[in-house]
């Protein structure tokens, strides 16, 4: 019976790593383990903060430059002296549809007092005729975030987000929702008649 025994621990024993070299694959696949999580983590900070960049109130607008769905070029550094609605805008977005016909109206009204709109579709590439589309129906100059050449401004906002900027370049005020005309005369107007 002890000559069983003995052939299965030996058996047993036989299968197990050497003394020291399991704890060192245990040790090793635990560092490699920390190395990569440490990787992702730094990844996802540095892609969180991108995306949560905020062009700041009372600063100089951010760079933004492309060609609008006409084909004509725009750079906004060009539009100073004349006060800017950069609006984040989705053509799925119902808050979006809401307020775009608002938002040809004003523009309509107060273009020739110096309020230019730049409409940015955030839509997916697919999207893009559609987003075209819609922004012609309503008469609004407008391109696509991802056919933008220069932007210090996030790819997307929640939609509809608007970024005005003064006629001196400076960054005003962000709104995030559906805006209403009464909100339009409050905020645009006093910036238009100075």
């Amino acid at each position: 019976m002890s000559r069983r025994r003995n052939a299965a621990s030996s058996s047993v024993s036989d299968r197990r790593e050497p003394p020291g070299r399991a704890g060192g694959l245990f040790i090793h696949v635990i560092a490699r383990g920390r190395r990569i999580l440490t990787g992702l983590l730094a990844g996802l900070l540095l892609t969180v903060s991108a995306a949560q960049a905020l062009p700041l109130i009372g600063e100089p607008a951010p760079a933004l430059k492309g060609h609008l769905f006409t084909g004509e070029e725009f750079d906004i550094a060009r539009l100073r002296g004349k006060v800017v609605l950069v609006n984040f805008y989705s053509s799925y977005c119902k808050f979006c549809a809401y307020e775009i016909g608002l938002l040809e109206a004003f523009y309509e009204e107060h273009k020739d007092e110096g309020f230019e709109v730049i409409a940015i579709g955030v839509d997916a590439p697919e999207d893009r005729a559609r987003v075209e589309r819609m922004l012609g129906i309503y008469n609004l100059p407008g391109t696509m975030a991802d056919e933008l050449t220069e932007s210090g401004y996030a790819r997307r906002y929640p939609t509809p987000t608007a970024f005005i900027i003064d006629r001196d370049g400076i960054l005003r005020h962000r709104i995030t929702g559906a805006k209403t005309p009464q909100h339009y005369r409050e905020v645009l107007l006093p910036l238009l008649r100075h």
